[in-house]
C-alpha cells in the first residue's frame, strides 16, 4: 500500500500559452492497495459524490500506463482525497492522471523513468504545462519538440503573493479552445513573444515589478477573458490600485492574481462584490508556489 501526492497546477500565466505551469499548495492524494480483481475508487473533496468509478481519469491513466508498458494489470482499491476545484482552470484533470499514471508505475515496480512518466501523462492530458509542474513541482518550462517533451523548472519569485479567485461555475478546456482564433497577426504574435521573454528575464533577474508587467498577452486571454465573469473588471481593480496583475488560471474559469503585497480584508470585499455584480459566488483563497512535485510513500 502507498500514498501519491500531487500539487494542483496554474497554466499558461498569461503570455506563456501551453508552455509555462506552476504549481500551487492544493493536493490530490490518493492511498493506494493493489491485487484482487475490478477497480474500486472511495473519493472525498473536491467532486465528492460526481466521481465515478467506471469512467475516473485516474483508472484511465493507470490503463494507458500499464498499456504502455505491456503490463497485464491487476485490481486496484484507491481512496482519493482533493483539494483541487474541478472544472476551473487549477489542473485537476492533470493530477488525478499523474497520481494514476505515477500509481500505475509503483505496481509495476517502477518500470518507467521520469521522462517516459511524462510522455505518458502528456498525451492523455495533451498539455504538457499542466503534467509538468504536476510532477516536478515549481515554476516550468515545456519544449515540444518530433513528440518528445523538453522542460525545465525553476524556482519561482519568493515575494509575490498569491490569491486565486474560484467562481461557482466550470468551464471545459474544450470549450474555452474553442473561442481562440486559428491565426493571429503579426503584432499580436510579437507582443506576446516580447511579454514572454521579458517574464522569463524577471524571474530570472527577480524582479517582481516586470514580472507583473509581463502578465499579459493576445493570443489567448483576450478570447477567454469574455467568456469568464469578472476577469477584465478585477484586471482593472488590480491594476489602477497598483497590487500588480491577473491571470487567467488554465483556460479559467479561476483567475490567479499575483500582488506585491498581500489583500486588505476590504479588498477581498471589493472583489467579492464584482463578480456578485456578475451574479457569480467566489471563493477568494491564498496559495503559495510550491517547489515539490509529486511524491511517493509507503504506507
Amino acid at each position: 500500500m502507498f500514498e501519491v501526492c500531487v500539487p494542483a497546477t496554474s497554466a499558461n500565466l498569461a503570455c506563456g500559452f501551453d508552455v509555462l505551469g506552476l504549481a500551487l499548495n492544493l493536493f490530490y492524494r490518493v492511498e493506494v492497495s493493489s491485487g484482487g480483481e475490478g477497480f474500486h475508487l472511495y473519493h472525498q473533496g473536491e467532486g465528492e459524490g460526481k466521481i465515478k468509478e467506471e469512467d475516473n481519469l485516474f483508472f484511465h491513466a493507470v490503463r494507458k500506463t500499464w498499456e504502455k508498458a505491456s503490463f497485464p494489470g491487476q485490481g486496484m482499491r484507491v481512496k482519493a482525497f482533493n483539494e483541487i476545484p474541478i472544472s476551473r482552470g487549477l489542473g485537476s484533470s492533470a493530477a488525478c492522471i499523474v497520481a494514476g499514471v505515477i500509481s500505475a508505475n509503483e505496481v509495476m515496480g517502477r518500470v518507467l523513468n521520469l521522462s517516459q512518466m511524462i510522455e505518458v501523462a502528456s498525451q492523455i492530458e495533451g498539455h504538457s504545462d499542466n503534467v509538468l509542474p504536476a510532477f516536478l513541482g515549481g515554476f516550468t518550462i515545456a519544449l515540444l519538440r518530433e513528440g518528445r517533451i523538453f522542460y525545465h523548472q525553476l524556482p519561482f519569485l519568493r515575494e509575490v503573493e498569491m490569491v486565486v479567485c474560484i467562481p461557482d461555475y466550470t468551464l471545459s478546456t474544450e470549450e474555452m479552445r474553442k473561442v481562440l482564433p486559428s491565426s493571429y497577426p503579426r503584432d499580436k504574435v510579437v507582443f506576446t513573444l516580447s511579454s514572454l521573454a521579458y517574464l522569463l528575464g524577471s524571474i530570472f533577474t527577480g524582479d517582481k515589478e516586470g514580472f507583473f508587467l509581463s502578465l499579459e498577452d493576445e493570443i489567448h486571454q483576450p478570447y477567454r477573458g469574455a467568456k469568464i465573469k469578472g476577469f477584465s473588471e478585477v484586471k482593472e481593480y488590480i491594476q489602477k490600485r497598483n497590487l500588480g496583475n491577473v491571470a487567467i488560471s488554465g483556460s479559467g474559469p479561476a483567475l490567479i492574481l499575483f500582488l506585491s503585497r498581500p489583500l486588505r480584508e476590504e479588498e477581498e470585499e471589493d472583489l467579492g462584490k464584482i463578480f456578485q455584480s456578475r451574479g457569480v459566488s467566489v471563493e477568494i483563497k491564498k496559495v503559495e508556489a510550491v517547489e515539490d512535485g509529486a511524491r511517493v510513500r509507503k504506507l
